[in-house]
């Protein structure tokens, strides 16, 4: 996308286009403004897309007693079910409790009551306890000896990259100027105020000025790192990287995730099963370095293992049958707390005379929330310093209730819509079950474009690898429709085969690339290039098996 008028000037200028990011540029355009969103790479390249993938109240910060984080992030998650049902999916947890736990099975049973009280009781579904042998019966994967029992609750995942893309795409739909690959690396001041900022298009290195009455940074982990005439002068963050490995479905077949209280440290972790793979995650370790540079050593992959095996020794979990990880650091605000898992998930807004506004830390679940308060600062602070914004009508941005792309247009709301959806998918588009499923999580209502065009050409309904669901209409759909620049886009975040691809996607990455080279107009040696950069960004993610 470019701007086809220099002379503009933008009410707000997004800095980040990660979930925080797009949901403030969503919000904002719903409401009438004239917003930019410069992203410097991908949209939700960083921690957006490397999240666990949960869309939770956080039950375990009840033991911290931020219990207004817990009832907004739990009245969130029936939100987002409501406006993203294909993104947002109910997962049925399980809290195993043995003998000489730390909380035994009746103060969870308790906790439990009361994180269901807080989201109304509109959980996908009401606890249930198990004691004895009936809990080894509902996981029998886990360790048996000394299982007092286990509880089964229900929160949500999600595709968070997905999650990103769909709120971008509404915003560009509503009005708002998109960019990715546009690095912003510095701002003009009038009168003590932020008038334009310096973007830099990272793929053809040319620079232009871009006028704005407001700059908004939501750059998650990068706060700290951002243009000097935007950063604040003390630091704002305390980074935790946490870490998450992707194991064969055949290593533990479960079909609900598992609450596991780590042996080696007693730190909460899950294993959540996650497109036909298991996932073990998470680290929460303090992070100091530059967050362009977040990798799972070899550290992070040993932990997560060892305290895997203390709770499924069969399973047997080994750094070498490690298919794929993936490291992102959370932007918690800067906190003396001893343990890293201590500090707050809570968010935080700074304003400045300048016009420069910084949103800080949260979560994946609360973003839409976050992303309101943002805006409805932006808009006292503009009306107050602006006289162009204080002219204008201002409307209600109801993110609340309006559906992102993919659920608009459902036979009914909620989860029973699309799975009313996927039966028509099927049947309309001659596709199997698996397939038919795959794209109406995946892509709701748009799965209809997909279905269209493998009607028209049977080849695009062929899998791009024989274990997944992943057909190559989702090749053609994603540099069409879906805001592709390189081939890591593609097999990083659209089809995220470099997660779930037994050799990373390496083994389809210049078949891939051929079949998008003619709508992206890369010749031979473009083709080339971008494999080589895909590969080389594989090697890079694969450096936790190296020692020292």
């Amino acid at each position: 996308m470019t701007v086809t008028d220099e002379n503009e000037t933008y009410d707000i200028a997004i800095v980040g286009g990660g979930i925080t990011g797009a949901g403030i540029a969503r919000d904002a355009a719903l409401r009438g403004l004239k917003v930019a969103l410069f992203e410097k790479g991908d949209f939700g390249e960083g921690t957006s897309s490397k999240s666990s993938k949960l869309v939770h109240g956080g039950l375990r910060y009840l033991e911290h007693g931020e219990i207004a984080l817990v009832f907004e992030s739990v009245s969130e998650r029936y939100t987002q079910s409501k406006v993203a049902p294909h993104l947002v999916r109910p997962l049925p947890f399980l809290v195993p409790v043995y003998k000489g736990a730390r909380w035994g099975l009746e103060l969870i049973n308790i906790g439990i009551w009361i994180y269901d009280a807080l989201a109304l009781f509109r959980a996908p579904r009401v606890h249930k306890t198990f004691r004895g042998n009936d809990a080894h019966r509902m996981q029998p994967e886990l360790k048996k000896e000394d299982l007092k029992g286990a509880i089964e609750y229900y929160d949500c995942y999600t595709d968070d990259a997905r999650l990103v893309l769909e709120n971008i795409l509404d915003a560009e739909e509503h009005g708002a100027d998109c960019f990715s690959y546009h690095k912003v690396v510095g701002a003009e001041k009038q009168g003590g105020r932020v008038v334009s900022l310096s973007v830099r298009d990272e793929m053809s290195g040319e620079e232009r000025d871009v006028r704005t009455r407001s700059v908004i940074l939501a750059t998650g982990p990068w706060t700290d790192e951002v243009a000097p005439e935007l950063r604040t002068k003390s630091k704002l963050l305390r980074p935790t990287k946490g870490t998450h490995l992707v194991f064969a479905r055949e290593k533990l077949p479960i079909d609900r995730a598992i609450t596991l209280v780590s042996p080696v440290d007693g730190r909460v972790m899950f294993a959540i099963p996650w497109r036909d793979r298991v996932v073990i995650g998470t680290t929460d370790t303090d992070f100091t370095g530059s967050a362009d540079q977040v990798w799972t050593d070899n550290a992070d992959a040993e932990y997560l293992c060892e305290s895997a095996n203390g709770y499924f020794p069969d399973a047997d979990f080994r750094v070498t049958d490690i298919i794929s990880t993936w490291a992102g650091l959370r932007p918690l605000i800067h906190a003396e707390a001893e343990e890293a898992s201590a500090v707050s998930r809570e968010h935080q807004i700074y304003l400045r005379d300048d016009g420069v506004m910084i949103i800080a830390g949260g979560k994946l679940t609360t973003y839409r929330i976050m992303a309101k308060e943002m805006v409805a600062r932006a808009l006292t602070w503009l009306r107050d310093n602006d006289n162009e914004v204080r002219a204008k009508k201002i409307r209600r941005s109801n993110t609340k209730k309006l559906p992102l792309p993919g659920a608009d247009g459902l036979p009914r709301t909620g989860w029973k819509g699309i799975e009313e959806l996927i039966k028509e998918i099927e049947k309309t588009y001659q596709l199997s079950k698996r397939i038919a499923r795959h794209l109406g999580w995946t892509y709701g209502t748009r799965a209809h474009l997909l279905g269209q065009a493998i009607l028209q050409d049977p080849f695009l309904g062929e899998r791009i690898q024989e274990d997944l669901p992943h057909v190559w209409a989702e090749v053609d759909f994603a540099v069409k429709h879906e805001r592709v620049v390189t081939l890591e886009d593609i097999l990083a975040r659209r089809i995220p085969l470099i997660l779930i691809g037994r050799d990373q996607g390496l083994d389809v990455a210049e078949a891939v690339a051929k079949r998008a080279a003619p709508h992206l107009g890369w010749d031979d040696d473009r083709i080339a290039e971008e494999v080589a950069l895909y590969q080389s960004h594989v090697e890079e993610t694969r450096r936790f098996r190296l020692k020292g």
